[in-house]
């Protein structure tokens, strides 16, 4: 009975043969000739024309700035008065409310980004609310629908 052959000499029979060095530097050559000749690129200096734009931009902005804060310091300048009112009477009343699940798909395992198994299910829920208006005792149906994909954790397999 023959011995079994080393798995480095079963390897070394799937492996391509290397380029001879002739091969290697037509290969080089011609990688070469199509790139074409090598431009030497420079990037253009620069004016400084963008510091004094710059300089001027801010300083302006922050004389309007300094300005607008010393406008309410001014005597007879009329300032707007709010009025805050601690009842706010919305017109509406909440009825019933409701949430469901359309339809739930299954859409198999996927790998999480810490490299776990987690099963995957998509849900299409819709939330309802049904809002009724005081004065004119209208019942308005307010109806929202949202997608979930809900991920479940592998364990055991």
């Amino acid at each position: 009975m023959q011995a079994p052959d080393p798995i480095e000499t079963i390897l070394a029979r799937l492996m391509p043969p290397a380029l001879s060095e002739g091969g290697h530097r037509e290969i080089e050559s011609m990688i070469d000739d199509l790139a074409g000749p090598e431009t030497e690129k420079q990037a253009p200096g620069s004016s400084g024309k963008w510091l004094i734009s710059t300089l001027v931009g801010g300083s302006i902005a922050a004389a309007v700035a300094g300005l607008l804060a010393l406008v309410p310091l001014i005597e007879g300048f009329p300032t707007p008065e709010l009025a805050v009112t601690s009842e706010t009477p919305s017109g509406f009343v909440l009825v019933s409310e409701s949430d469901r699940i359309e339809s739930m798909t299954d859409e198999g395992w996927q790998e999480s980004s810490d490299g776990s198994a987690m099963h995957a299910l998509r849900l299409v829920a819709v939330e309802e609310n049904n809002v009724r208006d005081e004065e004119s005792g209208m019942v308005v149906r307010i109806s929202e629908s949202r997608e979930e994909i809900l991920y479940t954790p592998i364990n055991a397999f």
